[in-house]
């Protein structure tokens, strides 16, 4: 910066005779406000590879002062300054750094990597057309930049064959980096927006709105260029707004992010940016064919009234087309609703739908947030991430009562129309909200009746198996006692059927043994439920069964049979379906959740299983007592199936 103030105070006295030396304002402004945002980039954000790149600009002012010491010294009577030769030198390809910094920038902004994998190809390439362009100039340009009077002394002479291809890298590389890295940022930088949120999005919004400043001051510089020649002033005008826009955003997103209403600015920019390109397109083809069949004043006349009805006819549509790229359905209430619609049509339960609907709008109405809390300040669901901005809160209503409210946290303040979409999606979050808390209601009615069934068989088992049996066994054992003596007092008629009686009674005895082990696995009662999953997996018929169940302590009996038989199934299908070589139970509580898995190396699940009885059995007793279950294939190979189940306690 510094040399760039030193060229500043030195060209007055260079820039007069017949060799003029140009200065200008677009180097100046690459020299000075993309290193201030350089600098910006690096205080809020150290070590960013952006804001070294944004540094690197400040190279070229380097370049002008060697320039100008190029110039003085060609010009001084007294002969050629010491170091003169290498200042010529470097004046004559010093301004290549536009070609490396201008269209990386908004590629990489604002972490300093790409958007993605694929995107790495174009960062290499405009890094090498720049690498390759600033080669070829520092060894064969002929003369400092912007003085074609003062020769290179360490030029190199190309062989006649190759000239013409030496000649044309350093414009071609321009087109390169102006004409295809700048167009190519502008693209990166709409599809990071569209998938950020918070303040990266308004970060990237202020970049996106240099970026544009860029472009179609690149653009509207090389059409007046084209149309009016090199001498005008509004193609300097033009040239500093392509060269200042981006940093320009950049400093503006660092320091003051949300100074203005970014989105409405950078909508009306893009568009009004479109509409003066066509307008200067159609006022160049307009004029060019009105002077050919029409006298001069007649053609002027001509186009302005043509060029007017394009500028009339284009700005809604222009408009409409730019904020729905940028904004996606913000602006258009009923795409938002028919969207948010086609989301709970395709949901599986109400709260799929809830999270589904959630999320369009969230995306619609590209808001930092969106979450439903019910009527008992609990989050339903939520999508994105608050900022801690001032939420817009939408009561949901249905069937006369409020049963929630959608929060909103946006990222600028919503307008009427938008506020009565949000107000139409909570009328149908509210459908869905009251659905799942029906669900919900069913749900935890099924799971009290289940835990209720499954403690009274545990307690009817119990009083069968220790009651009402050994009742039972004893009276057997007496009436065969019975039947001896009686036998032996010589009635064999009455010993026939107390021995008749005792078989029905032992008959008896046999069945109320298996209706005690219908009604719960007996093994639970003998050993426990660790216990119980050890020998699922100790007493298999495999190379390596390895268990790891820790201390279970006291559960509800209808979680202890649900563990146990989904266990079971799990270990049974991996030995007689997958050929498994190892199989591997591992069970633990932590927070008040039995939390069990068991994992084989066997041959794993197809990528669409069909779900089997077995599968949809052991879904359902977990679904029973309020848990989940899960299978899935297994890094390196096999099945792995995970089932969570509340415990009860803390």
């Amino acid at each position: 910066m510094l040399c760039c103030a030193a060229a500043v105070l030195w060209h007055p006295s260079l820039d007069t005779g017949p060799e003029p030396y140009p200065l200008s304002p677009a180097d100046l402004a690459l020299g000075t406000v993309w290193p201030v945002a350089g600098a910006l980039v690096l205080r809020h954000r150290p070590g960013n590879p952006v804001g070294r790149l944004l540094l690197a600009a400040g190279l070229i002012g380097p370049y002008l002062l060697a320039g100008h010491v190029a110039v003085a010294s060609h010009r001084d009577p007294g002969g050629p300054w010491p170091g003169a030769g290498v200042a010529a030198w470097l004046g004559s390809w010093g301004f290549t750094v536009f070609f490396l910094v201008m269209p990386l920038v908004p590629l990489l902004f604002p972490d300093g990597r790409p958007l993605s994998p694929r995107w790495r190809w174009p960062v290499w390439l405009l890094a090498g057309n720049a690498a390759a362009t600033a080669l070829v100039a520092a060894c064969s340009a002929p003369s400092v930049d912007q003085a074609p009077f003062v020769p290179n002394p360490y030029a190199l002479s190309a062989p006649a064959p190759v000239e013409p291809i030496v000649l044309a890298v350093v414009p071609v590389g321009a087109l390169i980096a102006f004409l295809v890295g700048i167009p190519l940022g502008l693209v990166s930088t709409v599809l990071r927006l569209r998938r950020a949120s918070g303040t990266d999005r308004t970060v990237l919004q202020w970049l996106l709105l240099g970026t544009v400043v860029q472009l179609f001051g690149a653009i509207g510089a090389g059409a007046i260029t084209a149309a009016l020649g090199d001498d005008v002033p509004s193609e300097e005008i033009g040239l500093l707004l392509a060269i200042a826009g981006p940093p320009l955003g950049i400093a503006v997103a660092m320091l003051r992010h949300g100074l203005f209403d970014v989105e409405r600015v950078l909508g009306r920019t893009v568009a009004y940016a479109v509409i003066s390109g066509a307008v200067v397109g159609s006022y160049l083809v307009v004029l060019s064919g009105a002077q050919l069949v029409l006298p001069g004043s007649t053609a002027g006349i001509v186009l302005v009234a043509v060029v007017a009805l394009v500028a009339a006819a284009a700005r809604d549509r222009v408009q409409r087309g730019v904020e729905r790229l940028i904004y996606g359905d913000r602006r258009d209430p009923y795409a938002v609703v028919a969207r948010v619609g086609r989301g709970i049509a395709a949901a599986a339960e109400p709260v799929d739908g809830l999270q589904r609907l959630t999320d369009g709008i969230r995306d619609s109405l590209r808001l930092r947030s969106a979450a439903f809390r019910t009527s008992d300040g609990r989050i339903a669901v939520r999508s994105g991430e608050p900022a801690g901005g001032a939420p817009v809160v939408v009561p949901a209503r249905t069937l006369g009562k409020e049963v929630g409210e959608l929060v909103l946290e946006p990222v600028v303040r919503l307008e009427a129309a938008e506020r009565s979409v949000a107000e139409e999606v909570a009328a149908r979050a509210a459908v869905l909200a009251y659905a799942a808390e029906l669900v919900g209601d069913v749900a935890r009615s099924r799971e009290a009746i289940v835990l209720a069934r499954e403690e009274e068989r545990r307690r009817l088992r119990a009083d069968l198996h220790d009651g009402l049996g050994p009742a039972l066994a004893g009276i057997a054992h007496q009436l065969d006692a019975l039947a001896r003596r009686v036998a032996a007092a010589g009635e064999p008629e009455l010993a026939d059927r107390a021995q008749a009686v005792r078989d029905r009674v032992r008959d008896g005895v046999r069945s109320l043994r298996d209706v005690v082990h219908g009604l719960r696995p007996p093994v639970l009662d003998q050993v426990g439920l660790a216990a119980a999953l050890r020998a699922l997996v100790d007493d298999l018929d495999v190379p390596a069964g390895r268990s790891a169940v820790g201390e279970l302590g006291a559960v509800p009996a209808a979680v202890e049979v649900a563990a146990y038989a989904i266990a079971g199934e799990a270990v049974t299908n991996a030995v007689r379906h997958s050929g498994a070589a190892t199989v591997e139970l591992d069970a633990r509580i932590a927070h008040g959740v039995l939390a069990l898995e068991v994992h084989d190396d066997g041959c794993g699940i197809p990528a669409s299983p069909r779900e089997g009885l077995g599968l949809r059995s052991t879904a359902e007793r977990a679904a029973e007592v309020g848990g989940r279950l899960e299978v899935a294939a297994r890094a390196g190979g096999g099945t792995v199936v995970r089932v969570e189940l509340p415990a009860g306690g803390p």
